[in-house]
């Protein structure tokens, strides 16, 4: 029996891209409890490239039967909108229609996918750093989205280079050209540098913000208060 579009998407998660996208998905999935027992989580088909290999792990994590939960794939009613459902339904993404945000939260989900990845955190943390003087990033999920939604970033883990190889084998999405403000474009630069340098710096930069020594900070604030070391200071 001939191979399907669907199916050849289907293996490359279980195969090829196996250890690159769907392990590193799942692991991110299960270190930062970002799906658990009786959550359903809504994934949009938009502009971007990566909601289609995004929806694709749900429905192959979701297949392994390990975590019990529902998803749903939304589109919005209009009109440049038309290929993509058509792509992502030829793949085996059942898409439903809405015509506003507001939809996702009547239809029953807790919880929106997005796909943000690896670099993106990486690059956050550095512009932080550089342009807002703070060390903050983008967090694996955040509670207060969008008429209480909360936000999951199940790509956490996932190299943005291996994304883009699965999208130019499978992708079909049609390219959309990037834009940048000049300070993302100096991080990128500077990234790339850095890995000219040492390899392993970006690295170090994500775990940077899983390894904060408060003992050898001089102030750090929460939602509620500024906390400066001078205040147990002995």
């Amino acid at each position: 029996m001939e191979e399907t579009r669907k199916d050849e998407i289907e293996l490359s998660l279980r195969k090829k891209y196996h250890k690159t996208i769907f392990s590193r998905f799942a692991r991110a999935i299960n270190h930062y409890q970002l799906v658990e027992n009786g959550d359903h989580v809504a994934v949009f088909m938009e502009q971007g490239r990566n909601e289609l290999i995004l929806a694709k792990c749900f429905q192959e994590i979701k297949r392994h039967r390990k975590i019990d939960f529902e998803v749903d794939f939304f589109g919005l009613c209009r009109e440049d909108d038309g290929k993509i459902v058509s792509i992502a339904e030829e793949t085996g993404i059942p898409v439903r229609k809405i015509r506003s945000y507001g939809e996702i939260k009547e239809a029953g989900c807790n919880k929106v996918a997005v796909a943000d990845c690896y670099e993106d955190v990486i690059e956050t943390i550095l512009a932080g750093v550089l342009y807002k003087g703070e060390i903050s990033t983008l967090m694996p999920k955040e509670k207060g989205c969008g008429d209480r939604l909360e936000l999951i970033r199940p790509f956490y883990l996932v190299h943005k280079q291996d994304l883009s190889e699965w999208n130019e084998e499978f992708g079909m999405m049609p390219e959309m050209t990037e834009i940048f403000l000049d300070q993302q474009k100096e991080i990128k630069h500077l990234l790339e540098e850095f890995g000219s340098i040492n390899p392993g710096i970006a690295a170090n930069i994500f775990k940077s913000v899983e390894n904060v020594n408060l003992n050898t900070v001089i102030a750090y604030r929460t939602d509620t208060e500024l906390h400066n070391f001078l205040k147990d200071y002995k």
